[in-house]
């Protein structure tokens, strides 16, 4: 029988990474819940062309408000809705692997594809975003659709025009308005940077990119405005020029070097290998498009980012494609000893936490060590003794893993090895981490329970007025219990939801009586308090 090709093990690996953590869990405490929330919000609205701010929310990025909305439409009667909507998560990343991969095989051949896609997957900052309702992955595509449409443009200056043009209008749409505009404009200079660009062809290209891209905002800035003047307005104010040292208000924090400091873990271990590429591939001269295009992208992106003033580690992911396509480039020549270096970090690294994940999983389950078994309990996540499935899916992953690196060693020594097992650890760890504790997180950081337990006291009759409930609160506390969660004291209603996060709670005032407290496990200073208006 004849072994499948190597880039099917490739592609399995990289489904192995992506898909687990997708789907099966309701949404989480942070990004993830509060991305659902407003995806909900919008659902209730009805309009996906720009809809209204949330309550202290940034307005949700268009590509990927369209994607999970639609995924959401789609498959909802197959999935859950949260679970639905997330997939434009995976569906994005997955994209990003695609394109940076073709990218990698345009400038540096066939055998740098693969390892490129690993680069990027092997980013420890990717690893959470990839697998929760995350807008950002949408500026991970785009830059990753922009630095394959700068690459198609050596062979077909049009083609890849066009599809550059579409990455620099997806950035703009997602979000990214800055470091979409600072590529527009070293799109315009390339040719005075790079002789290799001043060919006639190249040029037009070029255009063709930039006019395609401002035809396609221009059109979506026109519809909006026609619709939604005082919405774009109030966009631009507080999510565009107002987070940026443009629009900085006296009490905003600038710090310009914010970014490349977050990337020491962000895009680690991508960033060294990418070290190495730069300082190999300056041979070639550094007017060489090998070394310039992802390298000129990485400089321009960055210093964009470097501009904002409401920094956050997750922009850095739009930072990533380019890091992992030099990445990629610099495997084929990393030294032997710096290869073994990161070859035995690997290996050493996450079969430690292999250990880590199993003593807990024992203090869980077993209730030993017990002293982590008590402190696992204080912090919301109560075992309810031994759980066999999570026992069989654990012991199956930890016996791959011990195969794959027997299998592995008799395999000969590639350049590309040190990535690839960063990638198999990687993956390893994250699936060992969801067969343990997918459920428990779900009890531990997730409403649903509380939710439930709000509706059973409920059960059905009229409305609830809410106090000091956020938006992400409202939204996913209703979507969990099929509850009507109204802001503000709503005078018609007969129940009355108090969020509070001190010890002493303050009575909401006359005529109510409390019926029920709750929150999450382990989580003692924020409580929800549910009243009933007396009779």
């Amino acid at each position: 029988m004849n072994r499948l090709p190597t880039h099917y093990w490739l592609l399995g690996l990289c489904l192995a990474w992506l898909l687990p953590g997708l789907v099966g869990h309701v949404p989480w405490k942070g990004p993830d819940a509060e991305t659902f929330a407003q995806l909900l919000a919008v659902r209730q609205q009805g309009d996906w062309l720009f809809p209204a701010r949330a309550e202290g929310a940034h307005l949700l990025p268009q590509p990927y408000l369209w994607l999970a909305q639609g995924l959401g439409g789609l498959l909802s009667p197959l999935l859950p809705l949260h679970d639905a909507a997330r997939l434009a998560s995976g569906v994005f990343v997955g994209a990003a692997l695609w394109l940076t991969a073709l990218s990698a095989r345009i400038l540096y051949g066939p055998g740098a594809a693969w390892p490129t896609a690993l680069a990027l997957m092997g980013c420890m900052g990717l690893l959470v975003p990839a697998h929760e309702t995350n807008p950002y992955t949408a500026q991970l595509a785009a830059l990753a659709l922009f630095l394959y449409g700068l690459a198609r443009m050596l062979q077909q200056p049009l083609r890849g025009g066009g599809l550059a043009g579409l990455g620099l209008a997806g950035l703009f749409l997602s979000g990214a308005w800055l470091p979409a505009l600072a590529l527009a404009l070293a799109l315009l200079l390339l040719p005075l940077l790079l002789p290799s660009w001043r060919s006639s062809a190249r040029v037009g290209g070029s255009w063709f990119a930039l006019i395609g891209a401002f035809a396609l905002c221009g059109a979506w800035l026109l519809s909006v405005h026609a619709h939604y003047p005082g919405r774009l307005a109030d966009w631009w104010q507080h999510d565009a020029l107002g987070q940026t040292v443009f629009g900085m208000g006296e009490k905003a924090r600038y710090t310009p070097f914010y970014f490349l400091n977050a990337l020491s873990w962000f895009a680690w271990p991508a960033w060294l290998l990418a070290g190495w590429a730069v300082y190999r591939l300056r041979r070639q001269g550094w007017d060489s498009v090998k070394l310039w295009l992802p390298l000129g992208v990485l400089a321009v992106a960055l210093a964009a980012l470097s501009l904002h003033t409401a920094s956050e580690q997750i922009q850095a992911i739009i930072l990533l494609p380019a890091i992992a396509l030099l990445a990629g480039a610099g495997l084929g020549e990393l030294k032997r000893g710096a290869a073994n270096a990161l070859l035995w970090f690997s290996l050493m690294a996450f079969s430690f936490f292999a250990v880590v994940f199993w003593v807990y999983w024992a203090a869980f389950d077993l209730g030993w060590p017990a002293q982590l078994a008590a402190r696992l309990s204080r912090l919301g996540m109560e075992s309810r003794g031994l759980r066999p499935l999570a026992l069989a899916l654990g012991l199956l992953i930890t016996l791959s893993w011990v195969a794959w690196l027997v299998w592995l060693k008799a395999r000969p020594r590639t350049p590309q090895r040190p990535v690839l097992v960063w990638c198999v650890g990687t993956t390893f760890a994250w699936c060992l981490l969801l067969a343990f504790f997918m459920k428990p997180l779900d009890q531990r950081i997730g409403y649903q329970q509380v939710a439930r337990e709000i509706a059973n006291e409920v059960s059905g009759s009229g409305c609830i007025a809410s106090q000091n409930l956020d938006a992400t609160l409202r939204h996913l506390l209703a979507y969990h219990g099929g509850l009507d969660i109204r802001p503000g004291a709503a005078g018609a209603c007969d129940w009355l939801l108090v969020f509070q996060k001190e010890r002493r709670p303050a009575a909401p005032g006359g005529g109510w009586t409390k019926r029920w407290e709750g929150g999450l496990p382990g989580e003692k200073d924020a409580r929800f308090r549910l009243y009933r208006r007396q009779a």
